[in-house]
């Protein structure tokens, strides 16, 4: 094929020549329009060999790309989950691979560097190459910074959906609150309460529609901060450890991340959101005493009629299980005890309403005078702004590491909380002052 594409180009060179010259005699003319036809027919022959090779190609891409779609078809509809124990090895081998700097490790399990204060780094724009890792939406080609100095990673998001779910077991209230995504550090909220929608009647064709409106309805802001964490670490990474790594690190973020959770939905007072029990507007029922052994059924029954019926049906108590104990041997006026204790088919009931036990709700030995410990409420009223990403680093200095040679790993998660509409809506008990 080369060859044939050499010749026909010597003979375009040699008719250009002539025709630059001009013809002087009527036979080397016809000569040279013969050639010139032989020529294009080798043209043709030049463009039909190429076509056959390159559809050839193109027929054998095609061939390739139908597989490579059937095989992912295939993979999405019967998608092979991660067991336990894979899952805990390949993040102990991520972050083995974090702590040590091996960005090769780091990629093959979809770990990405964070180079971004506010804004994370989105996992989707970044990639590993020859080059290292870069920026798909900077110049072709361009390094992602010095990594040398970068020791900061986003976890796989696969693994963090995991790590969440874990999460969501030792919390209480990440299953009840109202969960939304953010994309950014702050967002708006529209909220408004029972009854905000008017309805018409339209009675007779071409009756004016009016449109229906929020009654009372508030722009609140939801703000997100981020919260980090640090776990006691060591510097010994064989591959035989890489599970109890990942185990390890799955334990200790879920336990602490659930309990803090909880604490900023309920406790929280400015720390930096404010919780359900500190928010202004909701509604104080003191009970007959000071001490929480004057608690009575005619408390819980005070309290749940403070709430409008329609919110009522919506809403449950939380309070610490040392607290339920006690309650179990309070009878109402009918001497029938206030609490039911759950069974298969039903959830357990305080005075006909569903309750939460939260660990970090007051215990019944700490309760003094003038202390909530119970709150009733619905839990949707509760908002969490969840950013996604949760960022580890390398963490050594600190004095620890320099006295004692000991090391952390930081973790890094973006949260905001709010309570809304507390006013009318949410009743807490709580003792008297003496």
């Amino acid at each position: 094929m080369d060859e044939l594409i050499k010749a026909v180009r010597e003979k375009l060179a040699a008719m250009a020549t002539v025709e630059k010259t001009g013809f002087t005699d009527p036979a080397k003319a016809a000569e040279y329009f013969r050639e010139k036809e032989i020529i294009l027919e080798d043209i043709f022959k030049i463009c039909e060999a190429l076509s056959k090779q390159y559809g050839d190609e193109t027929m054998a891409l095609k061939s390739t790309v139908k597989h490579l779609r059937d095989e992912l078809k295939g993979q999405a509809a019967n998608p092979r989950e991660l067991t336990r124990k894979e899952l805990q090895y390949r993040l102990g081998k991520a972050l083995a691979a974090a702590w040590t700097g091996n960005h090769g490790a780091l990629a093959e399990l979809s770990f990405t560097p964070n180079l971004k204060a506010d804004n994370w780094t989105n996992p989707r724009d970044v990639s590993w190459g020859e080059k290292g890792w870069k920026v798909e939406r900077a110049a072709l080609g361009e390094p992602m910074g010095n990594m040398a100095t970068n020791d900061q990673y986003l976890i796989n998001p696969i693994y963090e959906n995991e790590i969440m779910q874990d999460a969501a077991k030792k919390s209480v209230m990440m299953k009840l609150v109202h969960n939304r995504s953010m994309m950014g550090p702050s967002i708006f909220l529209p909220t408004r309460d029972r009854g905000g929608v008017q309805l018409h009647w339209l009675t007779a064709y071409g009756q004016q529609i009016t449109g229906s409106k929020p009654q009372g309805s508030q722009r609140v802001e939801l703000k997100a901060y981020t919260l980090a964490g640090y776990i006691p670490w060591f510097d010994e990474f064989e591959e035989d450890v890489f599970t109890d790594l990942g185990a390890m690190f799955i334990d200790e973020f879920t336990e602490a991340y659930g309990q803090e959770f909880d604490r900023q939905c309920l406790l929280a007072d400015e720390d930096p959101f404010t919780g359900a029990l500190a928010a202004d507007g909701t509604v104080e029922v003191e009970i007959a005493g000071a001490d929480i052994n004057a608690l009575t059924w005619k408390d819980f029954r005070d309290a749940v009629y403070r709430v409008p019926a329609e919110e009522r049906k919506d809403c449950a108590w939380f309070l610490h299980e040392t607290l339920l104990n006690h309650i179990a041997n309070i009878e109402d006026a009918n001497g029938h005890p206030i609490w039911r204790h759950p069974t298969e088919a039903m959830p357990g009931k305080l005075d006909l309403y569903p309750y939460h036990e939260v660990s970090i709700m007051p215990q019944i030995g700490a309760i003094e005078n003038d202390t909530p410990f119970a709150i009733f409420m619905n839990p949707k009223r509760l908002k969490h702004g969840n950013r996604r990403g949760i960022e580890i680093k390398k963490f050594d200095g600190t004095t620890e590491s320099m006295e004692n040679g000991e090391l952390f790993l930081r973790f890094r998660k973006r949260d905001g909380f709010l309570v809304t509409r507390p006013s009318g809506n949410m009743v807490i008990l709580k003792t008297k002052p003496e």
